[in-house]
């Protein structure tokens, strides 16, 4: 079999795998995070915490297309109809500061109630969400955040330093405690996966001496092909090194897939940020042992409550109790963050436990 064969199979399996994608379990002893109830049940809403008007709440996802913010929009949905509001789940099928800026306007000239959007780049973001606060929009962040901007709460999946310390904790448990590892990444814009990576190397530096990181490597809009390449490239020009971290979930199956094809399987650990269904098959090869997540349908759920919460004025307590999610939502009021809840891990043991 040629080269190009070999080629056009590969980028055929990715874009099939793509198809399906994001969530978890926790480090250690798995425990219970924050979840929303199943997909499309009936949530029972008390009469008090309904909202008092047909709100318009829009989201601005990195994209659309791509499992993951599909099932932030499914949750979206779902809170939407549990509580009474409306949702707008607005993206472009590529991941673009441009693009969310320009969506962005046109939701201020639709005069929506509310916007939260996950930030590709603060830098160009900011400025439009100071026009919408402006206009008495109310103006917060999912997903990933912009901390020095007007937005009121910023709705975590999980608290940035725990997602970086987890995944390298994890992985270095994997090749104990030593070697070299390289990065990864999706657009390097992106606050929430620098970020990430920021706290990763913070962890490396406190906690493991032995790990080197060779290089950080970025992706164009966080492409499967490109992070396949990027992985590439890495497997070459550092030849003894130990693992591999795919920060975007969808560069997750172009690094597994690199692994794979290099024959590398059990000489080179994988990890990363990918949902159950991107990462079930190379769980189920080996190629990989774990995936760090969360729950992103719960997430988007719990993005539209939030901005509920906000129009009315009726902000967010220490702890939260949210009809539709199980446990406490805690807020932290000195950094204006909604938390969901623990990263999670999915392995061997829970992958088949979910489906998206």
């Amino acid at each position: 079999m040629n080269k190009q064969i070999v080629k056009a199979f590969s980028l055929m399996v990715l874009v099939a795998m793509l198809l399906s994608a994001c969530t978890a379990m926790p480090a250690a002893a798995p425990a219970a995070a924050p979840a929303a109830t199943e997909a499309g049940a009936a949530v029972q809403v008390p009469a008090d915490q309904m909202a008092a008007k047909k709100w318009r709440i829009a989201f601005v996802p990195q994209l659309v297309g791509i499992p993951y913010f599909t099932a932030m929009e499914q949750g979206g949905n779902d809170a939407a109809k549990a509580f009474g509001v409306e949702y707008m789940n607005v993206g472009s099928p590529t991941a673009s500061a441009a693009e969310q800026v320009r969506l962005m306007e046109n939701l201020i000239q639709q005069k929506v109630d509310a916007i939260s959007i996950s930030v590709l780049d603060s830098k160009s973001l900011n400025p439009v969400m100071d026009r919408a606060a402006k206009a008495g929009i109310k103006v917060y962040t999912s997903d990933s955040d912009s901390p020095d901007s007007v937005r009121e709460v910023y709705v975590a999946q999980a608290l940035d330093s725990e997602l970086g310390s987890t995944l390298i904790d994890r992985l270095a448990a994997q090749i104990g405690g030593e070697g070299e590892i390289g990065i990864v990444s999706g657009e390097s814009t992106a606050t929430n996966l620098n970020t990430w990576i920021d706290f990763m190397k913070k962890q490396v530096a406190d906690k493991y001496p032995k790990i080197k990181i060779v290089d950080v490597r970025y992706t164009t809009g966080g492409s499967t092909e490109d992070a396949l390449r990027q992985a590439d490239d890495l497997l070459t020009r550092f030849p003894n090194i130990k693992g591999l971290v795919a920060v975007a979930s969808t560069t997750v199956p172009g690094v597994a897939q690199a692994v794979e094809n290099a024959g590398k399987k059990g000489e080179v650990a994988v990890i990363g940020y990918g949902s159950p269904n991107t990462v079930r098959p190379f769980i189920k090869s080996g190629v990989m042992k774990e995936s760090i997540l969360w729950d992103p349908r719960a997430l988007g759920y719990l993005n539209v409550w939030a901005g509920m919460q906000l129009l009315e004025g009726k902000g967010f307590q220490p702890a939260n109790k949210v009809p539709g999610i199980e446990g406490d939502i805690r807020y932290f009021p000195d950094t204006k963050v909604l938390l969901l809840g623990l990263p999670l891990v999915i392995d061997a043991n829970n992958v088949d436990s979910f489906d998206f």
